[in-house]
């Protein structure tokens, strides 16, 4: 995976993931995403990071609700709750 593989935002209740210009690409459900086009990612979906053997995780739903005014304490507690709502498969 990348170093800067993609970016994940919360967009009007939706997971959305841009790949940015990875090496091996980010999929969603198998499609290969567009470098620098978000794509939206629905419940069940399988997010994957390079290919298959490299991270794949199923995502389960989207909960993360952070004002823009949030503390570090809270945009940690954030992306605690976002990785347990993308589930790492095997």
């Amino acid at each position: 995976v990348s170093g800067v593989h993609a970016r994940l935002e919360k967009k009007d209740g939706n997971l959305v993931v841009t790949d940015m210009d990875s090496t091996n690409g980010t999929y969603v459900n198998e499609r290969k995403l567009v470098p620098g086009f978000p794509v939206a990612v629905q419940p069940g979906s399988l997010l994957i990071f390079g290919d298959i053997h490299l991270a794949m995780f199923r995502v389960r739903k989207t909960i993360v609700d952070v004002p823009a005014e949030a503390t570090k304490d809270d945009q940690q507690e954030a992306k605690t709750v976002l990785a347990s709502a993308v589930q790492e498969t095997s």
